[in-house]
């Protein structure tokens, strides 16, 4: 088992990640403590010296490649639940990154496949107006040409706004 810090020393030198993002998981690394690891993206930036957007960038290439595990939380704050701080995990072993990666794949992967539902929900108009969404699901063509003639079949007509 390596260090994390000698991982991201690896991956920066096979340009797997950019320096600043190395300097960024620097930063992220140099919060860890008894109580774990929950910085701000503020403060991240702050102590590496990058825009907060530039953290958000160097995260995502983490979490994309396996190397730090995000858990978000959610808290109780006068009576209603808001997102709190992340809580991060450093990725040491070669199957925990395995893992991780996939974990942040499948994550992103739902999360289009529900924006893309949504844009299908409402753009897809007949004449009795939107298809509901049993209607699009539901139904299963089975070949290519079956696919095709149900899209020929749809009327997309612009939403009104």
């Amino acid at each position: 088992m390596t260090s994390f810090a000698s991982q991201i020393w690896t991956l920066s030198q096979s340009k797997q990640i950019t320096a600043k993002t190395h300097l960024v998981l620097q930063a992220l690394a140099s919060f860890e403590g008894q109580r774990g690891l929950f910085p701000s993206h503020e403060s991240i930036a702050a102590r590496s010296g990058a825009s907060v957007r530039s953290v958000i960038r160097a995260l995502e290439t983490a979490y994309q490649l396996g190397i730090v595990e995000r858990t978000r939380q959610r808290v109780r704050r006068s009576g209603r639940l808001v997102n709190g701080p992340n809580r991060y995990r450093l990725i040491l072993t070669d199957m925990e990154k395995a893992r991780a990666a996939a974990a942040h794949a499948a994550l992103r992967l739902k999360e289009a496949l529900a924006r893309r539902k949504q844009r299908v929900l409402s753009k897809c108009q007949n004449d009795s107006g939107l298809y509901s969404q049993s209607d699009i699901f539901s139904y299963r063509p089975r070949s290519k040409n079956e696919w095709l003639d149900v899209i020929a079949s749809w009327t997309v007509k612009p939403v009104p706004t």
